[in-house]
């Protein structure tokens, strides 16, 4: 399992993260933002990379979402389906169900009502990216997949994926040393 992420002392919004039996179990704390969304990604990518191919992502401590993270939900999901595993969400509160709904995310990723699995002391936890550079290819790939999620997305995330584009294209490519 990766290590936590350094904690910025700007948010408290976090990943706290386990191994179960088969299951990889995800408990997002505070807000689901573009922020926590790379963070999430990579962990995700990481235990695909180890084996795993069943995730159950947990909402009950989470106080809202944005579209960067409901977008990054349909890209694991169609991600994990492929390696013929499950990406489950479950716990998710009335206003988190019809944000999901609101965006057609609802009809791409699996949710149960079934209660999260605990598991005692091994949780990780792992805190929101500072990396710029992640954050926008994270918000860019989100939103693409969330035009397709629903026809109303094109009025609503259209211009701001162009905008987004257009930034990223004019932007230096920096390498790290």
């Amino acid at each position: 399992m990766t290590g936590s992420t350094l904690k910025p002392g700007r948010s408290d919004n976090r990943l706290d993260v386990a191994r179960a039996d088969e299951a990889v179990l995800i408990e997002v704390v505070g807000i689901g933002n573009m922020f926590l969304a790379p963070t999430l990604q990579s962990f995700v990518e990481s235990e695909v990379h180890e084996g795993f191919v069943n995730f159950v992502v947990d909402l009950k401590e989470c106080s809202g979402m944005d579209s960067t993270f409901m977008g990054t939900f349909i890209g694991l999901s169609a991600m994990i389906k492929k390696r013929l595993g499950w990406f489950c969400l479950v716990n998710v509160a009335d206003e988190n169900l019809r944000l999901l709904k609101m965006l057609g995310v609802i009809h791409l990723v699996s949710i149960h009502p079934h209660a999260f699995p605990v598991v005692e002391g091994k949780y990780t936890s792992l805190y929101p990216t500072s990396d710029p550079y992640a954050r926008e290819r994270q918000i860019r790939s989100a939103h693409r997949l969330l035009l397709d999620a629903d026809p109303k997305n094109r009025e609503r995330f259209g211009p701001f994926i162009k905008a987004l584009e257009e930034e990223m294209a004019d932007a230096p490519i920096i390498l790290p040393p």
